[in-house]
């Protein structure tokens, strides 16, 4: 293994940041959340020792990975002032956090944005919340009681080695406390214009000497964002949501996590459907219902120091009530993994894996799935060698993931990377993967309106409806992707980490116009004009990201992240250039005014130079750019009492800004300018 920094006379701040990150036992009752100090006390080299599980599927320092990684901490998210997860991955370099509408977002890395950004792989805990029948995540459902999460691990660039298809550009997993950290009671008030009320509370306690358990529950309600006008776009949306963890430590090998939630979600959402009257398109205000669970349990032995197993399972369901579809889903995973150490240079990690999904759709008046119903099964292996090649200089991990999926057969993902250690706190990585994103239920069976057109000469004065046809004979599509990156401790309070990357795309599956045909079955008849899902794209993405974490006094921490992205993807047969550049800027000034006050300003530029390609052909729109600036004052009166102020999107002034368009049924709205309170009691 590459060697560790010493930390020294260090000692106290990193028992702070373990305490912090939530890797030692937490402090009781209402203690623990106010006499934990915030990470802008802790120096550069201890945070690049915060550990780090999804990039290797074993635990290591940040600064000993082969892969761009980011990690968003407990602190991040609170010195922020974000009210939800989406808006703090804003944080990290790389990845493009964009909203569509007040509930809905569209989050990728590395490109292919969308309201499903279907080459991202999003974990709770290593539970996947992936939606298999349409290739994407449902942003609006994630959102969690804040305080209960320990950190979040964006990992940019490929997983599929370990986590298998879909996990193509990167993987999120968001980690929760251990119950052990969350004793005590914690109730939790948000209240403003936009975010009218987040009401949330939390209990911890044990059962016996080795038993903890939380339970917990939040409200949410949330006002509509406005239209390009200005009025009320009325989209508000409220979800309601309850969980629990138990953690039991049975002997000192052994330890079990069992854990479980439900949430029952109502959302306002602006659709422009198409119609065959004489306005060829209405809006409406739709109501979608959204109710789903999970239980997951984990088994962790531990033989040694070296050598763990670790059982994990888990079952979800997903019922959900909307004008494009209306579906029930249930999965059920379990994953097996084991490493251990040959000799004293090797590390080897290996696993395997089942899951099963369920679906039942009901047809709508937009789209028609067959079959109806489906179960599909996947079954995988994995196993990953971590070589010392030159103790602490030279590393070698090579892995690869072998899959069997109902789609398209057996599918094999491998990588290889190479950290050399020059010198203490210099680390240079590279890479070459291999990773492939496996069709969708609603790509390989689904029927889709999209836009109707009016009457004319070309068509025979007949109406047109433009329709999506699913294709089962679609194949995987694949990326060959070429990393490096360079991690460095410059001075003992500044540091820098930088990723360059070229991804290049092929199969990847995309729209095809086909022969228009007549449409009789109803009166008066119309023209479909087909656009038939094909793996008919192919390009590339390249890019560069920075993060820089500066200390330019004890009490300040500067934190910045940069990314930029050139995409270029060709649809076969169209001479069209979709290609377009993207650059993020994010700077988040943290700074203890004092012992009981805080002053953080956090402040981005986004700038796309070119324009969203919706699902139809003939649409298209341009995005411009725009800054954002968030300030938040904290004030904690009490050890177990804070409050704090935040204002969000100051810049936009009366009106707002537009940060994404949905691909299809597109009804553009503004995010605006809110103010909101927050207050944390714990006892």
């Amino acid at each position: 293994m590459l060697k560790k920094q010493t930390f020294g006379k260090k000692t106290k701040g990193v028992l702070a940041l373990a305490a912090g990150v939530g890797l030692t036992a937490s402090l009781p009752g209402g203690v623990q959340a106010a006499e934990i100090p915030d990470l802008t006390y802790f120096s550069i080299e201890e945070l690049m020792q915060i550990k780090v599980v999804s990039a290797t599927k074993v635990e290591e320092a940040l600064q000993d990975i082969a892969s761009a990684v980011f990690v968003i901490t407990a602190d991040d998210i609170r010195r922020s002032g974000v009210t939800n997860v989406m808006e703090a991955l804003r944080l990290a370099p790389g990845v493009e956090v964009a909203r569509v509408d007040s509930s809905r977002w569209a989050i990728t890395i590395r490109g292919f944005n969308g309201r499903f950004a279907n080459k991202l792989l999003v974990l709770i805990d290593g539970r996947s919340v992936y939606t298999s029948q349409f290739s994407g995540v449902y942003w609006e459902l994630q959102d969690l009681f804040l305080p209960d999460i320990k950190r979040i691990e964006v990992i940019r660039g490929p997983g599929g080695s370990l986590w298998g298809a879909n996990a193509v550009n990167g993987v999120i997993n968001i980690i929760t406390k251990n119950s052990e950290d969350t004793q005590g009671g914690l109730v939790t008030l948000t209240a403003g214009n936009e975010e009218r009320a987040i009401a949330g509370v939390r209990y911890g306690g044990t059962l016996g000497d080795n038993t903890q358990y939380r339970v917990y529950g939040q409200f949410s309600e949330r006002d509509g964002l406005a239209t390009l006008n200005g009025r009320d776009a009325g989209d508000d949306w409220r979800m309601s949501k309850g969980g629990f963890r138990l953690d039991w430590t049975p002997s000192a090998q052994d330890k079990i996590a069992v854990q479980g939630d439900r949430y029952e979600g109502n959302f306002d959402q602006n659709y422009v459907f198409p119609t065959l009257d004489s306005e060829f398109s209405k809006q409406e205000l739709a109501k979608i219902n959204a109710t789903g669970g999970s239980l997951q349990a984990h088994w962790e032995h531990q033989y040694s120091a070296a050598s763990q197993i670790g059982l994990q399972v888990y079952y979800q369901y997903a019922d959900r009530e909307e004008p494009l579809y209306i579906a029930d889903t249930d999965t059920f995973d379990i994953d097996f993994q084991h490493n251990f150490t040959l000799g004293d240079r090797q590390n080897i990690v290996w696993g395997l894996g089942y899951r099963r999904n369920w679906d039942q759709f009901t047809d709508t008046a937009l789209a028609t799935v067959n079959p109806k119903s489906a179960t599909t099964e996947l079954f995988n292996a994995f196993v990953q060698d971590q070589v010392d090649l030159i103790p602490e200089q030279l590393r070698l991990t090579a892995g690869v993931k072998l899959e069997r999926n109902d789609f398209t057969g057996w599918e094999w993902q491998p990588s290889i990377r190479m950290l050399w250690t020059p010198r203490p706190n210099h680390h240079l990585w590279a890479a070459i993967s291999r990773a492939i994103r496996t069709p969708s239920r609603g790509e390989e069976h689904a029927q889709t309106s999209l836009y109707a057109l009016p009457p004319s000469p070309i068509t025979g004065n007949l109406p047109t409806l433009i329709t999506t046809f699913g294709n089962s004979q679609l194949d995987t599509e694949k990326l060959i992707a070429y990393e490096a990156g360079y991690r460095v401790q410059l001075a003992e309070r500044f540091s820098i980490d930088t990723t360059a990357f070229y991804n290049d795309y092929d199969q990847v599956v995309g729209t095809i116009l086909g022969t228009p045909f007549l449409e009789t079955g109803i009166v008066p008849p119309y023209l479909v004009l087909p656009l038939q899902l094909e793996n008919a794209q192919s390009g590339y993405d390249t890019g560069f990201e920075l993060a820089a974490d500066w200390r330019p006094m004890p009490a300040w921490r500067m934190q910045l992240a940069y990314s930029y992205l050139h995409s270029d993807i060709k649809r076969l047969g169209d001479p069209a250039d979709y290609s377009f550049n993207l650059n993020q800027i994010s700077v988040l000034s943290s700074w203890n005014l004092s012992n009981d006050l805080d002053l953080d300003a956090w402040g981005r530029y986004v700038n796309r130079d070119g324009s969203i390609l919706t699902l139809s052909p003939f649409n298209r729109v341009k995005i411009d750019p725009y800054f954002s600036l968030n300030l938040r004052l904290g004030w904690r009166p009490r050890k177990d009492l804070e409050f704090s102020l935040v204002g969000a999107n100051l810049l936009d002034g009366g009106g707002g800004h537009l940060e994404y368009v949905q691909e299809a049924y597109t009804f553009p709205v503004e995010v605006q300018r809110s103010l909101y309170g927050q207050m944390k009691w714990s006892f």
